[in-house]
């Protein structure tokens, strides 16, 4: 990835010229039976201080490696083959593993993808995030001092104090979404990640956790990382998005520009495949087909055989991630081309 590429990622959508987080052209491959699946590919981008990223795009397509690739947790079959990842200047790739301990939470912290799966079932809540703490704080924190900062947690996040001391399975699904955000904000991190936080639960929970999200990173001025497979959801919190496809970038931009007009037929077709209660009601486009095979990857821009705009261009070539204005960048050779979702069809 050059240095351009990553301008261009970082200018799409307004993006602040000193960011506190920079990727730049992170490349990482799994190691299977198969052979090697080419996980994410030359992705760049850019999170500002107190800013928010949506990273959207189907299940396989990269998103949570970008996530683990951030921690440093990628499981032992994966490899980054290239790229940076810049917290402030300083390339965590290349941290020994008891350095990239020290950034861990105190730095980026994450809130994984399904409440339940993310707690221990025989430990209470205040157990857990007290065992964090003291990690992470070097035992410097008595455990009286521990208690008050997880009821100040929980407060910031809409629980009562006294569900500290319950155990995972005692609390409803919202209430241990609630208790993971915590968790993820115990030592005061620099970035978020959240992962599918809002996975299993219904749309008005969704709804009072992403606001909550959002009043949190205000107060507290810290930058978000939101990664789903809902891009009506993500555009609703984030000031940016950035589509992902077969492990890279298909297009980013402005929350409201690409939710608007999107410049990409994938990020298109995301969008008209979705029913949406606002405005007036029109025909849904199904998004033809299945994901690429990662092992085995087609020729050329990797959406072409589901893409209802494609050419043999797109077949054999693939396109670069371009900046088409101050707040939008595609991959598509026919980015001009992709109609207005607005312009479908309305239902009478």
């Amino acid at each position: 990835m050059t240095t351009t590429a990553t301008t261009t990622t970082a200018q799409a959508g307004g993006q602040r010229s000193t960011p506190l987080l920079e990727v730049d052209g992170l490349t990482v491959r799994y190691e299977t039976l198969r052979g090697d699946v080419r996980a994410i590919e030359d992705v760049s981008f850019a999170v500002g201080d107190g800013e928010s990223l949506g990273l959207v795009g189907e299940s396989g397509c990269g998103k949570s490696s970008v996530a683990l690739s951030l921690l440093g947790l990628l499981p032992k079959n994966a490899r980054v083959d290239a790229g940076e990842i810049r917290l402030q200047g300083q390339d965590l790739l290349r941290l020994p593993e008891s350095q990239m301990r020290k950034h861990r939470w105190n730095d980026i912290a994450m809130v994984f993808q399904g409440a339940m799966n993310a707690w221990n079932p025989v430990y209470t809540i205040f157990t857990q995030i007290e065992e964090a703490l003291t990690i992470h704080q070097r035992g410097s924190m008595t455990r009286s001092e521990a208690r008050r900062r997880v009821g100040d947690l929980f407060e910031l996040v809409g629980l009562d104090a006294q569900m500290m001391d319950r155990y995972p399975h005692e609390l409803s699904g919202g209430m241990r979404q609630r208790a993971v955000i915590a968790m993820a904000l115990s030592c005061d991190p620099k970035v978020i990640i959240a992962d599918e936080p809002t996975t299993a639960l219904d749309v008005i929970v969704q709804d009072r956790i992403l606001r909550q999200l959002k009043r949190i990173q205000s107060e507290l001025g810290m930058s978000i990382i939101y990664i789903s497979h809902d891009i009506a959801v993500i555009a609703e919190v984030a000031d940016r998005l950035a589509v992902m496809y077969a492990g890279g970038i298909a297009e980013i931009g402005a929350s409201h520009t690409v939710f608007g007009h999107p410049r990409h037929p994938y990020s298109w077709s995301l969008l008209t495949s979705t029913p949406s209660i606002k405005g007036p009601l029109r025909t849904l486009s199904p998004l033809a087909g299945e994901p690429p095979d990662l092992h085995d990857p087609p020729a050329g821009c990797p959406f072409h055989p589901r893409c209802p705009m494609a050419t043999d261009r797109c077949a054999a070539e693939k396109p670069p991630l371009e900046l088409l204005s101050s707040a939008q960048a595609s991959a598509c050779w026919y980015a001009d081309q992709v109609p207005d979702p607005r312009e479908q069809e309305v239902l009478r």
